[in-house]
């Protein structure tokens, strides 16, 4: 009987069913348990590196209103407060570095806890390791904007030769190319950088490698009509009075005339706005807007006073073209000294020469965004940015909120 019993307990399925629960379950148990213990330690990482992103934009908005030693504590400490919660669960240290022209900063976490089954899942328990780098935003307004792309030929950068100045102290120089001031010619900027190679007597040290920085004015629809007829005109006696609207042909002021532009948008079409001899042009609250085709050349000793728009879809601005105008605007004039306003040329090259004198130093602000910018002789061209008066600074220039911005 005790021997059929023991046969019949072989042959139970029943039996078999018993063993297999009895090996698989601890497997199944080890493996939920992991699962659990794998699924802690991704939102684990996933806050700290949500940490470290947080740490570095704080940190590198702090550069630019203290010294790399202090931003750099001040992201150590925010890390560590935000990490709080996670250290009950893991060993952390953090780690944070500045570059060394305070140009970015970084911050690192690394951690470890134990793992599941005294650290056998994995063996010797967790490691982590995040990282994160930001730079701060512009700490300078933009004033000077080359926008020829990286790798342009000569004329399509920041080019200065002779005995050339920039005086741009209180803003942001910026070439989306190469920067030359060719000795003896000097720059001095708030902050001067390149996309591509910056060379000569900059001060400060220009930064290279710098992001390009697009069109802030793509998109400005500047309504030039589609045609008008030619008629020159020529001013070389007395004072003339100028109506805003359409100026189709050359115009020419020179000797002693005098051109006074009355507020308004100002459109010059089909030929060339020239000023000569002791000619002036001035006006307030005007933009000069060019067709393709045409372009200004002030020379001698013509003054040249102009103030820009303060309102309207023009407003801040004093000359304008459209992108496809690929011409050479020139200064040259002895007496130059109030542009205030956005001049923007954005495929044009301005061409500032002659000798020892001044240029646009009587502005309040000036921005100047062009594709290319070309300095001979002794001009000193003065980027003021005292902004705040009755013309308004565009969107897009001229100063912004400080910020940073993630880079890894």
């Amino acid at each position: 009987m005790a021997r059929g019993l023991l046969t019949a307990f072989a042959r139970s399925r029943r039996g078999g069913v018993a063993a297999i629960f009895g090996v698989t379950v601890p497997v199944l148990a080890v493996l939920a348990c992991g699962a659990v213990d794998l699924s802690s330690v991704a939102s684990d990482r996933s806050t700290m590196q949500d940490v470290a992103d947080a740490a570095a934009l704080d940190g590198a908005t702090q550069l630019s209103v203290a010294n790399t030693q202090g931003a750099a504590a001040r992201a150590d400490q925010f890390a560590q407060d935000q990490l709080s919660s996670v250290t009950k669960r893991w060993a952390l240290t953090t780690n944070v570095t500045t570059a060394a022209d305070a140009s970015s900063i970084t911050v690192t976490v690394t951690g470890h806890r134990a793992s599941f089954f005294g650290d056998l899942l994995p063996i010797g328990g967790w490691n982590l390791d995040v990282q994160s780098t930001a730079q701060p935003l512009a700490k300078m307004p933009l004033c000077v904007l080359t926008t020829s792309s990286a790798g342009a030929p000569a004329g399509g950068a920041i080019t200065m030769q002779d005995q050339s100045q920039i005086n741009a102290s209180g803003c942001l120089v910026h070439s989306n190319s190469n920067l030359a001031a060719l000795s003896p010619a000097d720059l001095i900027a708030g902050t001067a950088e390149a996309v591509d190679t910056a060379t000569g007597q900059i001060s400060p040290a220009p930064q290279t490698g710098a992001p390009p920085i697009p069109d802030p004015f793509a998109n400005l629809n500047l309504n030039i009509p589609p045609t008008c007829n030619p008629l020159d005109l020529l001013y070389d006696l007395g004072v003339n009075i100028l109506t805003p609207g359409v100026h189709c042909g050359n115009v020419t002021v020179r000797q002693n005339a005098t051109a006074i532009l009355l507020p308004g948008n100002h459109y010059f079409m089909k030929g060339v706005l020239s000023l000569q001899q002791n000619s002036t042009l001035q006006g307030s609250d005007v933009v000069l807007i060019f067709d393709s085709g045409s372009y200004f050349q002030f020379q001698d000793n013509s003054q040249i006073k102009l103030q820009g728009r303060t309102s309207g879809p023009y407003a801040g601005f004093v000359i304008a073209t459209t992108p496809s105008n690929t011409n050479t605007f020139q200064i040259s004039s002895t007496s130059a000294r109030l542009l205030l306003g956005t001049i923007y040329i954005p495929s044009a090259l301005l061409s500032v020469s002659g000798g020892s004198t001044n240029v646009a130093d009587q502005s309040a602000w000036t921005v100047i965004i062009a594709k290319g910018l070309l300095l001979s002789g002794s001009p000193n061209l003065v980027v003021n940015s005292n902004y705040g008066n009755g013309v308004p600074v565009p969107t897009g220039v001229g100063p912004s909120p400080q910020g940073a911005r993630l880079v890894q």
